[in-house]
């Protein structure tokens, strides 16, 4: 007997897993001067490469691994766990952090002006614009991580999660913004204390249908609200 499979639309509310982009640009006196929000459509290879791992760690003196695209392009070993002994002493770390601190433009996330389409094997944005005060720089803020909770004002209800960023223009020209990434962090060492894995790779990337210019003296903020749906 035969089966009919419905194929749900890209925009149906009932999707499991989805994500927006929300952006905010001010001026020099603090004014909004642009803001938007934007779908995302943009998880790649290593975001799925990064979870199988973790979902294949077992949790018992056992070190899990698995493969990625790191930033230099290059594939780079990951660890799900690793689990080191010695006496009483453990060894620990994290597999795919995004609370990158002020001032670091190797992981959480990152701007760039890059118009490329997107593709699954993605390793980097098209076009990263680097932390700095130099023309054509932005200062990097704290990639900061909220839960938000359930959303019950959307129907089916959400469960919310958000990661923010704020980018400052200290330069004196405009700083055009196109594109947006996650880039995350694998990192484990044992009690040594050597460094078992030190890996930045990216784990999603969108290109935006809109142009956001940062003045000079102006910031950004981009927000990113990832959601699974309740029931």
């Amino acid at each position: 007997m035969s089966q009919i499979y419905e194929v749900e639309d890209p925009q149906d509310p009932y999707e499991p897993f989805k994500g927006w982009i929300d952006i905010e640009v001010r001026d020099g006196e603090g004014r909004v001067v642009q803001k938007g929000r934007h779908r995302m459509h943009s998880f790649n290879n290593n975001f799925l490469a990064a979870l199988l791992t973790m979902l294949s760690s077992v949790g018992n003196k056992y070190m899990t691994s698995g493969t990625v695209t790191g930033d230099s392009g290059s594939a780079a070993t990951i660890l799900g766990e690793y689990w080191y002994y010695s006496g009483i002493t453990g060894a620990g770390g994290t597999p795919m952090a995004l609370n990158a601190p002020a001032g670091t433009d190797s992981f959480g996330i990152l701007v760039g002006s890059g118009i490329g389409a997107f593709n699954l094997t993605q390793y980097s944005l098209a076009s990263k614009i680097p932390h700095g005060t130099a023309a054509g720089q932005l200062s990097y803020g704290t990639s900061s991580i909220t839960d938000l909770g359930v959303n019950a004002s959307l129907s089916p209800p959400v469960y919310q999660i958000q990661i923010v960023r704020p980018f400052s223009n200290l330069t004196a020209s405009a700083i055009t913004i196109n594109e947006v990434g996650l880039e995350a962090k694998n990192f484990w060492r044992d009690s040594g204390p050597a460094i078992k894995a030190n890996v930045t790779y990216l784990i999603a990337r969108d290109v935006l249908s809109t142009s956001y210019s940062v003045p000079p003296n102006g910031s950004a903020t981009v927000a990113i609200t990832i959601g699974v749906t309740v029931g």
